[in-house]
């Protein structure tokens, strides 16, 4: 089958009648279409008789320089101009012939690299892209050459430069010689910190984020990370780290920050809809210096359909080395306080939270370990009410992989969270939770992607009537199992859905891209929330949707069927919860 469709004429038609036939190359006809200046002037019906002539008898040359790039310096290009009607048509026949493949690597270092990090070039060559046999491609060479340079650059010697380099190709034994000589430059360290940008905040919030120690070896991951947990402490709008790669002082060099710096008070009003809790109006405070201190509070008042929520968290300066061990250095302190009211599925619930946090300002490694105090009054249709209390320690781990954070296409997260209620006065029993959540996104091809999610729990030691809401599980919605309203899979009670003590859900969903902003997709959800493990009946969604990559992140609108519930229901999402 492909041959048949290498053989098929390409044909490039202009609107007043020239027209460009190209046979036999195969998958290479785009690059040719995309590039050729006798099919721009087709497409574009502009060419003179005279110029068409002489852009015939150019042509197989410039063919010939292109297919070189993809590895094929020997192509048998003719040409034909055939009668049809008053077009003014020329075919071109390519005979591609055998490429050119890759016969010998020759990679040699000098600097500090080929003096003192042997193993390091061994690693180097082996991890070199064009291999022997391949076939020899200029975008592929290009690209190895930048591979190549590119891991000195991000680790140890950002000095680095490629001092030479060429490709001897023989095209009648159909052959490449590659070669590369790279100077590594000598092996940086790290020095102090030179801090510019600041004017509302003192110099020690970016010291104490900072975990780089003077003399540590050169890493641009570490200087990434440097940037994201400045910007992740809230003071920063943006945030550029960078050393001088100067060869003639590579020891201790010093850590250029330039920071761009964020108001220090902000008030915010947000307005936005989900078929989860309707439309919603949010109002949110910011003061990025508390009480005259450089401490950040962070307070939103939110309304909607099912739920009323006012609540604040404090942050305090991130920890110094040395407090808690160098373990928690740039960790970041926080209380909590809230109140919330909401009304899911028949039952009523006024809530406080109060929680004393510490935690990693990384996304892609996130780390939280709290100490809470959670205390309910859940109402029940017919009057029932009753109160419940847990004083609970927890700790929770987040690994974030994806390509980017606000619309992914591909990667993972993981999550796991771990607590523990202690009884007494402040606790109406022992207790354990357990919860585990996973998002996987994969591209299958240029057009499709499956996203896959997974989710388990289980509350150990207590009944629904001790244990706050906010620990137990319930799920149903947007993005859990649609087809169920939110809230709706968990425990019948007195003619209301209330939390219960196990958790279970997957979900997969094919999307197939129609344009570079849109997709549609087909997913299947099933999953429930129970009593217990006998009591659990697993649940089941299906349906299509929409995707839209906007500017504020992944848009989803769904139609799904609940299986077991016999309903219709749309939902609409932005983003994913990881």
């Amino acid at each position: 089958m492909l041959l048949l469709l290498a053989l098929l004429p390409v044909r490039q038609a202009g609107a007043q009648g020239y027209a460009v036939e190209i046979v036999g190359a195969g998958d290479l006809s785009p690059l040719l279409q995309e590039h050729l200046t006798i099919t721009r002037l087709a497409r574009e019906g502009k060419a003179r008789d005279e110029e068409w002539q002489r852009l015939v008898r150019a042509t197989p040359q410039q063919m010939a320089e292109l297919l070189a790039t993809e590895g094929y310096f020997s192509p048998q290009i003719d040409s034909e101009m055939p009668a049809v009607g008053s077009d003014r048509v020329v075919r071109f026949r390519v005979r591609l012939g055998e490429p050119v493949r890759v016969t010998e690597v020759k990679i040699a270092f000098s600097g500090a690299l080929a003096m003192q990090d042997a193993g390091r070039a061994t690693d180097l060559r082996a991890a070199w892209a064009l291999e022997r046999g391949a076939r020899f491609r200029q975008s592929a060479w290009n690209a190895a050459k930048d591979a190549l340079l590119g891991d000195l650059l991000v680790r140890d010697y950002p000095a680095a430069r490629i001092i030479g380099s060429q490709a001897r190709i023989d095209p009648e034994n159909r052959s490449a010689v590659l070669e590369v000589d790279i100077d590594s430059g000598p092996a940086f360290t790290f020095g102090e910190l030179d801090i510019h940008g600041l004017q509302r905040y003192p110099p020690d919030i970016v010291q104490r984020t900072n975990l780089i120690r003077t003399g540590e070896r050169y890493s641009q991951a570490r200087l990434s990370e440097l940037q994201s947990r400045l910007l992740a402490t809230g003071y920063f709008r943006s945030v550029f780290a960078t050393v001088d790669a100067d060869p003639a002082q590579p020891d201790r060099a010093p850590i250029r920050v330039e920071v761009t710096e964020n108001p220090s008070k902000r008030l915010g009003l947000g307005v936005g809809v989900s078929t989860d809790s309707g439309a919603r109006l949010q109002l949110r405070w910011t003061d990025r210096q508390f009480l005259g201190r450089d401490w950040r509070l962070e307070s939103v008042l939110r309304a909607d359909r099912i739920s009323q929520l006012a609540q604040g968290e404090l942050y305090f300066r991130p920890l110094r080395d040395g407090l808690f061990g160098d373990n928690f250095a740039g960790w970041i302190p926080s209380v909590v306080l809230g109140l919330e009211r909401t009304s899911i599925t028949g039952e009523e619930v006024e809530r406080i939270r109060n929680s004393l946090r510490l935690s990693t300002p990384s996304r892609t490694n996130e780390r939280v370990v709290s100490v809470s105090l959670l205390a309910d009054r859940p109402t029940l249709p017919g009057g029932e009410a009753f109160s419940r209390r847990a004083l609970v320690g927890g700790y929770q781990w987040t690994r974030r992989r994806f390509d980017q954070m606000l619309a992914p296409t591909r990667g993972y997260s993981a999550t796991v969270d771990l607590s523990a209620g202690f009884g007494g006065a402040l606790g109406d029993s022992r207790i354990a939770r357990v919860f585990v959540n996973g998002i996987w996104l994969r591209p299958l091809s240029d057009a499709w992607t499956v996203a896959a999610r997974v989710q388990a729990g289980e509350m150990f030691g207590a009944g629904i009537r001790t244990v706050p809401e906010d620990l137990l599980f319930r799920t149903g919605g947007d993005q859990t199992v649609r087809g169920y309203r939110f809230g709706s899979l968990g425990v019948p009670r007195n003619g209301a859905i209330v939390g219960g003590n196990v958790l279970a859900l997957a979900s997969v969903e094919l999307v197939r891209k129609i344009t570079p902003d849109w997709g549609a997709a087909v997913f299947h959800d099933i999953g429930d929330a129970a009593l217990s493990w006998s009591d659990f009946r697993a649940r089941r969604g299906v349906g299509i949707g929409a995707r839209w990559r906007s500017p504020i992140g992944a848009v989803n609108i769904d139609v799904a069927r609940g299986l077991d519930s016999g309903e219709t229901r749309l939902h609409f999402s932005v983003g994913y919860g990881f």
